[in-house]
């Protein structure tokens, strides 16, 4: 008994004494979870936080990096944009000749040139201003494209998990950092997209525009109620099929729920009462519009207005839309037709546009109930206008020279300029007739139609419509393209003419200053172009007109110019905030991670003066335990009998 004592003394001893030689040869009390049982869950929480921390500190460090060289780049932009106004400034007036403002435009390409570097730096293969999208093989975001620069880039920015409730976006895009979309041309129309029984519950707004909250609804058939869940339906269909099971359960001769334009119709077939109702606090009866309650005949529930998809079918648009003409639509010099006459779905009008390679593309509007076209490409002027007499840009409401287009938007935002109080233009017939036109007050191209048209009537020429037969004179809007349309219907000698009067520029400015000599039309030219207001659009435009002479054009671009700087600071700014939250982030981080590491070391490190002595005490107890035993060997039975 005693050697087994001893023996066992011994061991218990030694091991003691490994354990704490281990923890002093790797600097931690708890090498294995036997360990410490007991903290094991607070250890292992606490090593998960610190590769977590390790990790967003990584990101961090990488954001911070990109965000910074984009702000450099921002700024060399900001003083590229001020050179170029200085010329703008510089070029006007007196001490500008014809040869230096061609000297200055050799500059202002060299600022192109920058420009278009900054706009497609890159930072470890990461685009700084090409968003979220790739870039093409060269690494440009700003391509070449049909004599102008298109963004291939996207509109929202690459983000990173920080840690934080929100990702921390870590670039930025050509939008907004120097304005790479247009936004001119949008939709005038509301298209009202018709329910189908394919609308998916997702797809509209709700009868109260607040979306459809799930839940059930409460139905009853002569008297008899049951509550039918529609939590989980995907579309009106579903809606119909199962509140139609629920009636025929009760009755199958009582009538039905169906989908139709707006949302549903309910039917109680004579003899038979069935109502909707709200079960409990649920709201998707009246989300829904399924208040209802009919006794023998048929009631319409309110309007779920659905909103425009994808998937939205042609024929739920309704009637009276040209979808054969296709829209006219011109970048630059190319010309070509979107063809929708094949189309069935709005995502086919999206890939027919697309199919144009034309930079353009045509988008549902935020709303989801018409739809925007924009262009990608800057330095370029672009259109929508009608093919060959159709009308499929003015029903959707995409023409971009319509009645309703302001004449501010006219020549880039230059508008029309007119003289207040005199007449502005004159326009004169074949049998020697002429009127003159006053545009005080006139603000849009209807308002411009009516204005020749009232001076006509009041001058005793009779008025109509393009294409109109037995007027003297027509007035009205291209049908082919853009531009106002102006008919002669008189005969006689006289050239047909428009000419501006005095110091007026509006015949010139609404693209109607001409002479057909002989001919009976004047078709104007398109002044409602539009174009993307960026950085590289304006100096381009700065750089044609130096070359032209344009005084006028010099001047425009210049101020042009000053608003891109605003875009760009503005940009620069959002940058900064977001750089100073990914430091202060870091610096959270770090403060979080020195918690967690004393947190941690208090747990798993060892104390080395304190296993220093546990170890030389376990020493002495197992030299004291070896010499005790070593006395108790020597006894022997002899020792104990007396």
């Amino acid at each position: 008994m005693s050697n087994n004592y001893l023996l066992s003394s011994l061991r218990q001893t030694q091991h003691k004494m490994m354990q704490v030689s281990e923890q002093m040869s790797t600097f931690k009390k708890v090498n294995r979870t036997s360990d410490a049982p007991s903290s094991t869950s607070a250890i292992l929480l606490l090593e998960r936080l610190q590769q977590s921390r390790s990790q967003y500190e990584r990101n961090l460090n990488h954001a911070i990096g990109l965000l910074n060289s984009i702000d450099q780049s921002l700024d060399e932009a900001t003083t590229l944009l001020l050179e170029a106004g200085s010329i703008a400034s510089s070029q006007i007036g007196i001490g500008s000749t014809t040869e230096t403002r061609r000297n200055q435009a050799g500059i202002v390409e060299s600022q192109i040139t920058a420009m278009l570097d900054i706009a497609n730096r890159q930072i470890q293969g990461i685009s700084l201003f090409g968003g979220d999208a790739k870039a093409n093989a060269a690494g440009q975001v700003f391509v070449d494209f049909l004599g102008g620069y298109r963004y291939i880039g996207s509109t929202t920015n690459l983000t990173s998990d920080v840690g934080s409730l929100a990702p921390l976006a870590f670039n930025s895009n050509g939008v907004d950092s120097f304005g790479a979309v247009s936004s001119r041309v949008k939709g005038s129309v509301d298209l009202n997209p018709q329910a189908t029984s394919a609308t998916r519950i997702s797809d509209v707004y709700g009868a109260q525009n607040a979306g459809v909250r799930p839940g059930a609804v409460l139905v009853t058939v002569n008297g008899v109620q049951a509550v039918v869940d529609l939590t989980s339906v995907d579309t009106l269909g579903d809606v119909a099929l199962r509140i139609n099971d629920a009636i025929a359960a009760v009755d199958p001769t009582a009538g039905g729920l169906n989908v139709t334009g707006h949302g549903f119709e309910l039917t109680a077939n004579a003899g038979h009462t069935i109502s909707i109702a709200q079960a409990g606090s649920s709201h998707a009866a009246t989300d829904l519009g399924l208040v209802l309650n009919v006794t023998s005949g048929t009631a319409a529930g309110a309007d779920v207005n659905p909103r425009l998809t994808a998937q939205t079918t042609l024929a739920s648009l309704g009637g009276g839309i040209d979808w054969t003409s296709g829209l006219k639509i011109t970048q630059g010099t190319h010309t070509k037709v979107a063809d929708f006459s094949a189309a069935t779905t709005v995502q086919d009008l999206i890939h027919a546009v697309d199919q144009l390679n034309l930079g353009v593309k045509l988008t549902i509007n935020e709303q989801g109930t018409g739809f925007d076209l924009v262009s990608m490409v800057s330095g370029l002027d672009w259109s929508v206008g009608e093919n060959a007499g159709g009308s499929t840009a003015t029903d959707l409401g995409l023409r971009s020279f319509s009645g309703a287009t302001k004449l501010s938007d006219f020549n880039h935002g230059i508008g029309v300029s007119n003289v207040v109080g005199e007449p502005d233009f004159e326009i004169r017939l074949h049998d020697g007739r002429s009127f003159q036109v006053d545009l005080d007050g006139v603000g849009d191209v209807n308002g411009v139609i009516q204005a020749i048209a009232t001076s006509a009537t009041a001058a005793g020429i009779t008025v109509g419509q393009p294409g109109d037969a037995g007027t003297d004179f027509n007035i009205g809007l291209a049908s082919d393209g853009n531009g106002f349309s102006l008919e002669d219907g008189t005969a006689g000698p006289n050239d047909f003419a428009v000419a501006n009067l005095g110091l007026s520029l509006a015949a010139t400015d609404l693209g109607i200053y001409t002479n057909a000599e002989s001919g009976s039309s004047i078709v104007g030219q398109d002044v409602a172009k539009s174009r993307v207001e960026s950085a590289l659009t304006h100096l381009i435009a700065l750089r044609d007109s130096l070359l032209a002479d344009d005084t006028r054009g010099i001047t425009f671009a210049g101020d042009a110019l000053k608003k891109d700087e605003g875009v760009v600071i503005q940009a620069r700014g959002d940058v900064a905030v977001r750089a100073q939250r990914a430091e202060m982030l870091k610096a959270r981080s770090e403060a979080e991670g020195i918690t967690e590491k004393t947190a941690l070391s208090l747990l798993v490190d060892v104390d080395m003066a304190e296993a220093l002595t546990t170890f030389s005490a376990l020493q002495t107890q197992l030299q004291a335990s070896m010499q005790t035993g070593a006395q108790m060997m020597q006894r022997t039975l002899m020792d104990f009998l007396a």
